[in-house]
């Protein structure tokens, strides 16, 4: 049987990564996925498979799911008004259904 819940996708540069943990953490979240990514947009752009001159301007994509979505609301409006609010990045809400809500 599955449960209704809410996953996170944030992509960003990675050197936001560890500021964004902390946020994900501090929110009281316990895990999440983390991926390497590229593409291209406003601020130009970004190979994932490249070599980096400076890595921490690479792509990273960021999910997590959630079973408040009011938490997973927060934490979108602190990412784009605050931590990501001068950098390049998405982030958006979808609904999933899981199988496991305990993981969660």
């Amino acid at each position: 049987m599955t449960h209704p819940a809410v996953k996170l996708t944030i992509i960003a540069e990675r050197l936001l990564k560890p500021e964004i943990e902390t946020l994900l953490s501090e929110a009281g979240l316990h895990g999440w996925s983390i991926f390497p990514g590229g593409g291209r947009g406003v601020h130009g752009v970004h190979r994932s498979q490249a070599a980096q001159l400076v890595r921490e301007f690479a792509i990273v994509k960021i999910e997590v799911v959630l079973r408040d979505r009011a938490v997973a609301e927060r934490i979108a409006e602190v990412l784009t008004n605050d931590t990501m609010a001068e950098q390049p990045g998405l982030v958006w809400l979808e609904p999933v259904e899981v199988w496991r809500i305990s993981k969660f």
